[in-house]
C-alpha cells in the first residue's frame, strides 16, 4: 500500500486526515513548517518534517502520495505542481457523498469533501479545493486552484478563473459570466454581476470594496513593459475620464489593447479621500444631491441607490451614532420612498457607485480586448521624462508610460505647527492633528477617544482650525458620538472671516436681495477681475446688512458674475481664474444643515465660540498647558486665549505650490520643470489639451488657475465640473488613441 502524507497539520489538515483514514488511505504522517509541531503527534499521528523535507531522500524514499489541502491558493498550487515535479504523486480526494456528473472534466489534486454537487457539461482545473456542502451548477468552468468554502452556491453558465477563493454561503447567480482570478468573495455575498480580477466583493448585494495590489502578479515588472497611459491617483476625476474615455472607444476596432496602469497611494481606487475609506461610512455631503451630481448621472445614480439602498444604510448604521441615527429618523420617509434628490446623502454611497461602475466599464472593456488595466498600489515620488516616455517612480519601482494624467489632487493642509510639536510631545494635556483625513477620519476620532479616556476627568477644549466643510465635519462626527462628547468641554472654532458656512436658504429675503453691483458692471468697457470681486463684496455686504446668508446669496450672486466673465479679456480671465474666483468664493461658503444644527446648539449650551484671528502657534504656559496664540482679524494684534485648548485640529486649505512642505512629487516636478505652478499656485500651468508638457496631463484639483475651452476654472472639486473637464480630456485622450485607426480606414 502506498505511502500518503498531508501538508498543513492545522484544523483543515486534521479534518482531511479524518477523510482519508476514513477512506482507507495509508496515511502515514503531517508535514508541517510550524517548528513547535516538529516531532510532535496530531491526532496520533506524527508530524515527519517541513516542506523542505520533501526535498531529501529520507522522505522522498518513503512517501508516494501528497495531499496539500492548505487554504491559500497560491502556496497550494505552488507546493502541488512542484511536488510532481520532483516524483510524488498528487492524487484527487472526493468523498463518497459528493455527486458527480459523468461527464464533468476534472483536472488533478482536486479536493472535495461531503456533500457537494457538480452538474453536468462542468469543468474542473488542477488544485480545486471544495469544503462541504456546495453546489457547482452546469456549464460552469473552474479554473487551477480556486478555493470553494461550505454552502456556496455557484450558479450555471459562468467561468471561475484562477486562484478564486469563495467564501461560506456566498451565492453567485445564473447569469454572470466571470469571478475573476485572484479574487476574494467574502462569507455571505450574494454575486449578481461580474467579479473583476483581484477584487474584494463582500454583501448582498454583493459589492467591491478593494482591489488587490497586483504589483506582484502583473506583467508591468517585466523590464521593457511599457504602459501606453498612466493615471497617477485615482479619485473621481480619474474615475470620469476612465468612463468617458471607454464611452468613446467602445465602438472602434483596436489591433491591440490600449495598456493602461491606475497608481494610487491609499486603497481608494476611483474614490479618493472625499467618498472613500479616510472619510468613513457616515461623513455627509454639504450640498443636496440635486446640487452635487448633474443629469443624467444623477438618474443613474438614483437608480443604483434604489437597488443598494438597503446595504449602504446598514454600512451608515453602523459607522455613525446619535446624529446618525438621527439623520435617519429624520428622512426616513423619503429613503423609504426613494426621494433622495433633496437630501445631503453619506457620499460615500457616491463613492461605492462609481468604484463599482468603473471597475464593471473596465471589466467589459477588458473582456472585448479594448484595454488592459493594472492597478497598483504605491506611493509616487517622481516621474521623469525619459527618451520619449515617462518613469513614475516609487521606492517599490519604476513604472514606464507613454502618456502621464497625473489626477493626485491639491497638496495636503497647510503645516501650521513645528515639526517637534506635531505629535504632541506625548503628552496628556495637548493633541495636535496636522491632518485628520490621512490616516481617515475614524482612526483621527479613535485617537481622540484614547486621549480623552487618558484624561479621565480633566476638562477637556478642542480647537478646530478653519471653519470649512472639514471643520464642519469633524465637529459634526466628534458630537456623533454622546459619550465623546461628555468629555469635552468647549469647541472652539478660529478663521479669519469668523464665519460658518451658510446653511438655510431663506426664499423670503432671497426675493428682497438682487445683486445690484454686479448688475451695474454689465455696461462696462475694459471690465476687470477686480471690479466683479468688489461689486460681489458691496452686494455681499449689503446681503449681511440685510441678514441674508450665503445659502440664499449664493445662486444670484454666481449667476451675476457668470454673465460678466464674457465681457472680459484673456489676461483678466486668467486672472479670475487664479484669483477672484476664489476671493469670492471664501465669502460664500455652504454646508448642510445637519452641519450648522450643531453648532447652534452647542452655542445654546454655551459650548462653542467662533473666533475672527489667524492661528499663529501655541504657547506653553507655567502650569504645563497650551494656549493658543493668533492675530485677531479686527484689531491686527496677537492675542492669546484664555482657556487652554488641549486636542487641536488643522482644517485649514492646501499648502500652496510654492511652499516647502508640500510633498515631495509636487516639488520634485516643480523643481524639475516638468509642471509650472500659475499665478495662482493652486494649479499648474496647462495648455489646450490639458498638458503641462508632451504627453503628459493633468486633471483634477491640479486645474485651478487656467483657462479651460475659454472659461476661468479656480475650483474644481464640483462634481458636476470635474464631469465637464474629465469629459474634454477623455476626448483628448480617444483622440489621441484612435487617430492611427481612424487614419488607416480612410486609406481603405
Amino acid at each position: 500500500m502506498e505511502n500518503s502524507v498531508i501538508i498543513g497539520a492545522g484544523t483543515q489538515g486534521q479534518v482531511f486526515a479524518s477523510y482519508l483514514k476514513e477512506a482507507g488511505i495509508n496515511l502515514i504522517g503531517f508535514i508541517d513548517d510550524s517548528q513547535e509541531l516538529e516531532g510532535k503527534h496530531i491526532l496520533g499521528i506524527p508530524v515527519l518534517g517541513k516542506y523542505n523535507d520533501l526535498f531529501e531522500d529520507t522522505l522522498k524514499n518513503r512517501v508516494q502520495n501528497i495531499y496539500c489541502p492548505i487554504g491559500d491558493n497560491t502556496i497550494r498550487s505552488k507546493y502541488l505542481s512542484t511536488l510532481k515535479k520532483e516524483g510524488y504523486n498528487i492524487p484527487s480526494f472526493i468523498h463518497r457523498s459528493v455527486s458527480i456528473a459523468p461527464d464533468v472534466i476534472l483536472g488533478e489534486a482536486i479536493y472535495m469533501l461531503a456533500g457537494n454537487i457538480v452538474m453536468p457539461f462542468t469543468k474542473i482545473g488542477s488544485y480545486l479545493m471544495v469544503n462541504q456542502g456546495s453546489t457547482i451548477a452546469h456549464h460552469v468552468e473552474v479554473g487551477e486552484g480556486v478555493f470553494i468554502s461550505s454552502g456556496v452556491n455557484i450558479g450555471a453558465s459562468m467561468i471561475v478563473e484562477d486562484r478564486a477563493y469563495i467564501g461560506m454561503g456566498v451565492t453567485a447567480m445564473t447569469g454572470i459570466k466571470k469571478i475573476g482570478k485572484d479574487c476574494l468573495l467574502g462569507a455571505g455575498a450574494v454575486i449578481i454581476r461580474d467579479v473583476p480580477d483581484y477584487a474584494t466583493v463582500v454583501g448582498n448585494p454583493g459589492r467591491v470594496i478593494k482591489i488587490k495590489n497586483q504589483t506582484k502578479n502583473m506583467d508591468a515588472i517585466k523590464k521593457n513593459y511599457v504602459y501606453d497611459m498612466a493615471f497617477v491617483g485615482s479619485g473621481i476625476s480619474t474615475a470620469f475620464t476612465l468612463l468617458q474615455f471607454l464611452e468613446k472607444i467602445k465602438d472602434v476596432n483596436l489591433e491591440k489593447p490600449i495598456k493602461i496602469a491606475v497608481i494610487e497611494k491609499s486603497k481608494d481606487f476611483y474614490m479618493g479621500l472625499p467618498y472613500g475609506i479616510r472619510s468613513g461610512f457616515s461623513s455627509l455631503l454639504i450640498t443636496s444631491l440635486a446640487d452635487f451630481l448633474p443629469q443624467p448621472e444623477l438618474d443613474f445614480f438614483l437608480k443604483w441607490l434604489s437597488n443598494n439602498k438597503l446595504w449602504l444604510l446598514e454600512e451608515f448604521k453602523k459607522d455613525g451614532g446619535t446624529l446618525s441615527k438621527e439623520w435617519l429618523k429624520k428622512h426616513k420617509e423619503d429613503i423609504d420612498n426613494d426621494q433622495w434628490e433633496d437630501l445631503f446623502i453619506p457620499r460615500r454611497f457616491f463613492g461605492e457607485y462609481i468604484k463599482e461602475k468603473v471597475l464593471f466599464q473596465i471589466e467589459k472593456a477588458e473582456s472585448k480586448g479594448k484595454i488592459k488595466v493594472n492597478h497598483i498600489s504605491v506611493i509616487v515620488n517622481d516621474i521623469i521624462n525619459n527618451d520619449g516616455a515617462y518613469q513614475i517612480i516609487s521606492e517599490k519601482e519604476k513604472i514606464v508610460s507613454k502618456k502621464v494624467i497625473l489626477a493626485i489632487g491639491s497638496p495636503p493642509p497647510r503645516k501650521i505647527w513645528s515639526t517637534d510639536t506635531d505629535e504632541s510631545k506625548n503628552n496628556t494635556g495637548i493633541k495636535l492633528f496636522g491632518d485628520p483625513y490621512a490616516v481617515g477620519i475614524n482612526n483621527t476620532l479613535k485617537d481622540i477617544d484614547d486621549f480623552l479616556s487618558e484624561r479621565k476627568d480633566s476638562p477637556t477644549n478642542v480647537l478646530i482650525i478653519g471653519a470649512n466643510a472639514s471643520a464642519l465635519e469633524m465637529l459634526y462626527k466628534i458630537n456623533d458620538d454622546p459619550k465623546r462628547v461628555d468629555h469635552i468641554h468647549k469647541f472652539y472654532f478660529m478663521s479669519t472671516l469668523g464665519i460658518v458656512p451658510d446653511a438655510v436658504e431663506d426664499e423670503t429675503k432671497g426675493k428682497k436681495f438682487s445683486p445690484k453691483n454686479l448688475f451695474s458692471l454689465q455696461s462696462s468697457e475694459h471690465l476687470t477681475a477686480e471690479q466683479i470681486v468688489h461689486a460681489a463684496f458691496a452686494d455681499l455686504d449689503v446681503a449681511e446688512a440685510m441678514k441674508i446668508g450665503a445659502a440664499t446669496t449664493v445662486k444670484p450672486i454666481s449667476e451675476a458674475f457668470a454673465k460678466l466673465l464674457g465681457s472680459l479679456e484673456k489676461e483678466e480671465l486668467e486672472n479670475f481664474a487664479c484669483f477672484a474666483g476664489n476671493e469670492i468664493g471664501r465669502r460664500q461658503r455652504c454646508a448642510g444643515q445637519h452641519y450648522s444644527e450643531t453648532v447652534m446648539n452647542l452655542k445654546e449650551e454655551k459650548r462653542f465660540e467662533h473666533i475672527a484671528g489667524r492661528f499663529l502657534g501655541l504657547a506653553e504656559q507655567p502650569d504645563g498647558t497650551f494656549k493658543c496664540r493668533y492675530l485677531k482679524t479686527d484689531t491686527a494684534k496677537e492675542e492669546i486665549l484664555d482657556e487652554p485648548v488641549n486636542i487641536v485640529i488643522n482644517c485649514i486649505g492646501s499648502e500652496l505650490l510654492d511652499n516647502q512642505n508640500i510633498p515631495s512629487l509636487y516639488k520634485n516636478l516643480i523643481s524639475s520643470e516638468t509642471c509650472i505652478p500659475n499665478k495662482s499656485f493652486r494649479g499648474f500651468t496647462v495648455n489646450n489639451d490639458f498638458e503641462v508638457a508632451p504627453n503628459f496631463h493633468v486633471i483634477g484639483p491640479l486645474l485651478a488657475g487656467n483657462l479651460i475651452d475659454d472659461k476661468p476654472v479656480w475650483h474644481v472639486e464640483h462634481c458636476g465640473r470635474i464631469i465637464w473637464l474629465s469629459n474634454l480630456l477623455s476626448k483628448k485622450l480617444s483622440d489621441y488613441f484612435l487617430k492611427p485607426v481612424l487614419k488607416e480606414t480612410q486609406i481603405q
